[in-house]
């Protein structure tokens, strides 16, 4: 099998559909997507399936065929009344994420998505459970830039999406921020020297995944926005006392509910 003529033969994206994400039919696909390189049972509070039984909302469970992501839970395809919403664990790593990111984000029936993960803060103003939902970010990878010329697809959230998301993320119990954001490719390549010179020329917050996501779905023209909870501080955390770790674990579980009502609310659920 080549791979690369999923995006060609229809036959192929099926069951490449099937293997990966779950899905049986891409019509049951809704316009609205979430798309995440975690676990859904570390990205949520650990009762949401229950909360989501009691808000009236439809679960449907979709296990990829992969064995390797079978152990993380699947994905859930959510109802309620006329919404419908996608809930996606698409990989760990920028390669494996960016994959099959394009192999979803491909289908003609989705418009909008949501991206959201973890990062760290270099910024004193951002912290240990707070999001940010960064506007533009800087690209310190060349995955994406292989499937997308920068100049045709630039790494930016779309203008409109990000302030109907903004908007919701104000509503909830944490301090949210619109900081410049850059994605980098491997853990061990965050030495002290290149987060300071992040730092230096005004990066706010740094992951794995973000610029990729970007890139990609403006390349297939879709809205998209990221939402990141900050969970670290590399620069910074380790000279707090241990009354501020207590704070800090307080705030990433508001965060972690935060995350979960941002998601309903851009389906349209809540």
């Amino acid at each position: 099998m080549v791979y690369g003529e999923i995006f060609e033969n229809k036959e192929l994206r099926k069951k490449a559909l099937r293997e990966e994400i779950g899905i049986e039919e891409e019509e049951e696909v809704p316009e609205r997507i979430v798309v995440t390189p975690l676990p859904l049972i570390t990205l949520f509070p650990k009762d949401f399936e229950e909360n989501l039984k009691k808000l009236g909302i439809s679960i449907r469970k979709l296990e990829p065929k992969d064995m390797l992501l079978k152990p993380f839970g699947g994905n859930l395809l959510l109802e309620k009344g006329k919404n419908k919403g996608l809930i996606a664990f698409i990989g760990r790593g920028l390669i494996e994420f960016t994959d099959r990111l394009r192999l979803l984000i491909s289908l003609e029936n989705i418009k909008d998505l949501l991206f959201t993960g973890l990062a760290g803060s270099l910024s004193e103003e951002i912290i240990t459970g707070d999001i940010n939902i960064p506007k533009y970010l800087i690209p310190f990878e060349n995955v994406s830039s292989f499937y997308a010329n920068p100049s045709v697809a630039t790494p930016k959230a779309d203008e409109d999406i990000w302030k109907e998301v903004y908007d919701y993320a104000t509503k909830t119990k944490v301090k949210v921020h619109s900081g410049l954001h850059a994605t980098v490719m491997f853990f061990y390549s965050e030495t002290i020297e290149f987060l300071n010179y992040l730092k230096n020329v005004g990066v706010s917050t740094i992951d794995m995944e973000l610029s990729a996501f970007y890139t990609i779905s403006n390349l297939y023209n879709k809205r998209a926005v990221g939402v990141l909870r900050i969970t670290d501080m590399p620069l910074i955390e380790h000279y707090f006392s241990e009354k501020f770790a207590e704070l800090a674990k307080k705030k990433r579980e508001d965060s972690v509910a935060s995350i979960f009502e941002i998601v309903l609310k851009f389906f349209k659920m809540i």
